[in-house]
């Protein structure tokens, strides 16, 4: 009977751990390397809907780089770093830099379509001119119906990699705390 009780109290950890990591909506850290460009400069971040009726969110945060001047916003609101897209209609964040060093941060969405459309995000880098300096953007974030989210990102420019959030990695220590007391018991 004991040996039954470990296994249904293990199991259900297992599940939990696994139902709160799969709940949480990931996050991508994106970083910009422009050392191989000098001058003034933009970077545009879009998040346009395709063929979704669903309204989805992305939220920017963790800004770092050359930034100069404001920003223009069109359809996102701006909370102290944070930075909110809608796509219902046309978001746009347009920030003129200064290329030469690294740009950075984090973006994450809130859901993705449910029906046959999706979503995107791509950042753009432009030159002075508002040329865009490559001919793809420099990172794009495709979020479709019952679909991981796709992310390609140019090398020449950019990387995109996850962030594990602390919700997952307080997850994670409260189930090896448990295992622990479990095993001492």
């Amino acid at each position: 009977m004991t040996n039954l009780k470990t296994l249904f109290s293990r199991a259900l950890l297992a599940l939990s751990l696994l139902a709160g990591a799969a709940s949480a909506s990931p996050i991508y850290h994106v970083a910009l390397d422009t050392a191989g460009t000098g001058g003034d400069g933009y970077m545009q971040i879009d998040f346009l809907p395709f063929g979704t009726s669903d309204v989805l969110t992305a939220t920017i945060s963790n800004l770092d780089g050359a930034f100069t001047g404001t920003p223009v916003l069109s359809n996102v609101t701006q909370a102290g770093g944070t930075f909110t897209f809608k796509s219902d209609a046309f978001s746009e964040f347009f920030q003129s830099i200064l290329f030469g060093g690294k740009f950075g941060f984090d973006v994450m969405f809130g859901g993705t379509p449910s029906d046959a459309g999706s979503t995107g995000l791509t950042v753009s880098l432009l030159d002075h001119d508002g040329n865009y300096l490559s001919s793809d953007p420099a990172v794009q974030i495709s979020l479709v119906a019952g679909e991981p989210p796709a992310v390609v990102a140019d090398p020449a420019f950019a990387t995109v990699n996850p962030v594990p959030e602390p919700a997952a990695w307080m997850l994670v220590a409260t189930g090896l705390i448990l295992l622990g007391a479990m095993q001492q018991r």
